[in-house]
């Protein structure tokens, strides 16, 4: 099957297909990513307009890590980082090294974080769409 415009997704997420549509688009969102992606991102877009299905909710759940909440684990990389940077200035001695792992521990809660997810995620999407994008480019230009 063809990915599907974003019409149909969009019609998808108001469950304004048939259950045989909805059914196909669910099999080929099941194995295309970039179609989950879309799916994904206008479902967070539109996040207090739409009714998105129990089906896409899971699968959004499970794309994004979201199933297993806990109470924001990723703050203690933030605070680890910030007593480290605050002992590289008790310690002198160990100054750099308490320094590059406060960075190091900094840059793991800022990736740790939902938006970082989200951007990676919709700049992985975008990639994909040039890579399926780039041959036909070129066999126009070629005419």
């Amino acid at each position: 099957m063809r990915c599907p415009d974003e019409v149909v997704l969009s019609s998808y997420l108001d469950e304004g297909l048939s259950a045989v549509e909805r059914g196909r688009i669910e099999q080929h969102v099941a194995g295309c990513a970039r179609c989950l992606d879309l799916l994904v991102v206008a479902y967070e877009s539109g996040r207090g307009a739409r009714k998105c299905p129990r089906v896409l909710q899971n699968k959004i759940k499970a794309r994004l890590g979201l199933r297993q909440r806990r109470a924001r684990p990723e703050l203690k990389w933030l605070f680890a980082s910030l007593a480290l940077f605050l002992l590289s200035f008790a310690f002198k001695k160990y100054f750099l090294q308490f320094l590059i792992v406060a960075a190091i521990l900094g840059f793991k809660w800022a990736m740790e974080g939902e938006g970082a997810k989200r951007a990676i995620m919709i700049f992985r999407g975008m990639r994909e769409e040039e890579r399926v994008n780039l041959p036909k480019s070129r066999v126009s230009s070629e005419d």
